[in-house]
């Protein structure tokens, strides 16, 4: 399921403003924004869940996470 909406997330969104995150599930410089395949939230780095969030997508900023389908947390 989620090499579904990973492919998704790219036909959509472009590559541009995505990336994988790192092995440890933290975003690489210039994509600070998590994204989790689950819930489809994003959490930016002002997020309280950031440090708990392992993500499987980055994004360069919220916008690009919300053109990919992700919305925000609740808090």
């Amino acid at each position: 399921m989620k090499s579904i909406i990973l492919m998704s997330v790219l036909f959509v969104g472009g590559c541009a403003h995505m990336s994988f995150p790192n092995v440890n599930g933290t975003c690489p410089a210039g994509y600070p924004v998590k994204g989790n395949a689950n819930s489809h939230l994003y959490h930016p780095p002002e997020s309280p869940y950031y440090t708990k969030t392992q993500a499987e997508f980055c994004f360069d900023s919220v916008e690009a996470a919300r053109r990919n389908g992700f919305a925000p947390t609740k808090r």
